[in-house]
């Protein structure tokens, strides 16, 4: 019994010129010469609103977004000022405590005497 070998040469061949014809087929756009190309470019930016009417539309949208929030009252502000200025003050204590103990300690380890801040 003989093996038959089968024929790459002509199978690769077949192959090759099947996906060229299918890569010319599949090809979307023709090839266009350059002048066609920026007659086309010239065309897309025409098609632009001009400045003004975009930035009117887009102030449009900013309105008609801010319309959609829920803006808290006046009586809710103050409070939530409060607790701001409340959390900051006691923010304010313990970093300058943090920064007194820490500046005595190197005076300390320098001069040999605690440092104080207010002379």
């Amino acid at each position: 019994m003989a093996k038959k070998k089968p024929n790459t040469d002509t199978s690769t061949m077949e192959t090759n010129a099947e996906a060229n014809n299918r890569s010319a087929i599949t090809a979307d756009e023709p090839v266009t010469s350059s002048k066609k190309a920026k007659k086309t470019a010239a065309k897309k930016k025409s098609d632009k609103p001009n400045i003004f009417k975009r930035m009117w539309k887009g102030l449009k949208g900013i309105f008609s977004e801010l319309k959609k929030v829920s803006w808290p009252k006046g009586k809710e502000v103050g409070n939530n000022t409060v607790v701001v200025l409340i959390v900051v003050v006691i923010f304010f204590v313990i970093l300058f405590g943090i920064d007194y103990v820490l500046s005595g300690l190197l005076g300390l380890v320098t001069n040999g005497s605690w440092t104080t801040l207010f002379i």
